[in-house]
């Protein structure tokens, strides 16, 4: 009798398996790839609409997932070079993990800016949310054309973070982050030139991020520059256009030599570097994105004085 029911399963068993290996090469011969890649240029046109997208291909690779290439992202009207661009995104489902949760779970990994931004999404229960967790290496800021963009000035460097977050795709919005960044190596072009210094060289920079709603909270701020070391925290409060959301960090820190080069021994410059010996300059950048303005709280008079002069 064992043995009866024994052979039986195994005979169950190797025609589950032999019917589950001839539907993947049916669906990897079949596989919809122009209709699914249509699907996700119209679901990005209308959750991204101020981006013209193209999507160069769609293939499905068995037991390895389905690998999009070639995700571009160009301005509405008139420009030949994308304003963000994809190399690669790879999606591999988490079938163990599906049958045990009853939710869809997967692994991604996507390749821009000579970086990797990796990790696992799964699907809320009974929500149209996904929780996203991974990690980014090397991502090159000067690569990402959008975020110039968006600060409408040249930032570099190099990122690498961790992150966690819940993500809407139907509304194309994260509603709740919290991520470690830190960027090496960079360098960010100023506006308003900073005494003789048009632009912000740093070796490191690091801080983390606590998004819920519209409010991000910017904490542990640590940044190491030629110029000056510092430390700051604060809140960006986020707006429809994302260039107008608000700053208002604030922080301490303490100039290096670099920081004052170019400027002329005066009266103004004495008192200020005879009030730092014994503390660190305090600092509040604030306004919009694309454009904030620096204040030097109680030394803001004697920084205005100093600019007046280098006129």
């Amino acid at each position: 009798m064992l043995k009866t029911v024994g052979k039986w399963l195994v005979s169950c068993i190797g025609y589950m398996l032999y019917t589950l290996a001839l539907l993947l090469l049916l669906l990897w011969l079949f596989f919809p790839k122009d209709t699914l890649r249509g699907h996700l240029v119209q679901y990005l046109n209308g959750a991204y609409p101020g981006l013209r997208w193209q999507v160069q291909s769609l293939t499905l690779h068995v037991p390895a997932g389905i690998t999009v290439a070639g995700i571009k992202g160009y301005a509405a009207q008139g420009n030949l070079k994308p304003l963000v661009q994809f190399d690669s995104l790879v999606l591999r489902p988490l079938l163990a993990e599906m049958l045990h949760t009853k939710r869809l779970q997967a692994e991604y990994q996507l390749s821009l800016a000579q970086g990797i931004v990796g990790g696992t999404l799964q699907r809320a229960a009974g929500h149209k949310e996904f929780h996203v967790d991974g990690s980014i290496q090397g991502l090159e800021l000067a690569e990402c054309t959008l975020l110039a963009g968006l600060l409408r000035r040249n930032l570099q460097g190099s990122l690498s973070a961790t992150f966690a977050g819940t993500f809407d795709p139907s509304l194309g919005k994260i509603s709740a982050l919290e991520a470690k960044l830190r960027i090496d190596n960079g360098l960010l072009e100023l506006k308003h030139p900073l005494l003789n210094h048009s632009t912000l060289p740093f070796s490191q920079m690091g801080f983390t991020l606590h998004s819920r709603g519209e409010t991000v909270q910017v904490e542990q701020g640590v940044v190491a520059s030629e110029l000056f070391s510092g430390q700051f925290a604060g809140e960006i409060q986020l707006r429809r256009e994302p260039a107008a959301s608000l700053l208002d960090i604030r922080g301490t820190l303490q100039p290096r030599p670099e920081f004052f080069k170019g400027v002329n021994t005066t009266p103004v410059l004495e008192s200020i570097q005879v009030q730092l010996k014994n503390k660190p300059l305090p600092y509040r950048v604030s306004g919009e994105l694309y454009n904030p303005g620096i204040h030097f709280e109680e030394f803001s008079m004697l920084f205005q004085s100093l600019e007046k002069e280098l006129k």
